[in-house]
């Protein structure tokens, strides 16, 4: 299909979050029934959560990559897919610490690993959305109807 380079891959990593959040909100209901007050554990809601904002998220961001005016120097799909996989791995990290139990907040007292994690989601899906979001305010700019300034 002819689709943009950035939003196929978008699209091929929407698919996952879509499953994502079908398979976190089945083991979000199940693990409601079995509660006695119905409450959930915290990384088992913050999956289920981060599976359905995900997907959107990425399918915007390379709807908005296709618009990279960059594209000769830096290709916006490779921006795309390092969201994506490091949007994969976050969500793995919640699904894991769901299964545990236990923790309820891995930033009370971080280990080294959820320290770089957070590096690591910042310049992995962070810094690259921003880029995105500011290359394609450039390009779509001088074609916006009724300029604010």
């Amino acid at each position: 299909y002819p689709l943009p380079e950035p939003l196929h891959v978008a699209l091929f990593f929407s698919i996952f979050y879509f499953a994502a959040a079908l398979l976190t909100g089945v083991w979000k209901w199940q693990a409601m029934l079995r509660a006695e007050d119905g409450q959930v554990h915290t990384y088992i809601d913050i999956a289920h959560h981060a599976a359905l904002h995900y997907g959107p998220f990425i399918v915007l961001a390379g709807a908005l990559a296709a618009f990279w005016p960059f594209a000769e120097v830096f290709p916006a799909w490779v921006m795309i897919e390092i969201m994506g996989w490091t949007m994969v791995l976050s969500l793995s990290r919640y699904v894991s610490l769901g299964l545990r139990g236990g923790i309820t907040n891995q930033l009370d007292k971080p280990t080294a690993s959820a320290r770089v994690g957070l590096v690591f989601f910042f310049f992995g899906s962070v810094l690259p959305g921003l880029t995105i979001a500011f290359g394609a305010t450039i390009c779509l700019w001088d074609g916006l109807p009724g300029k604010l300034f």
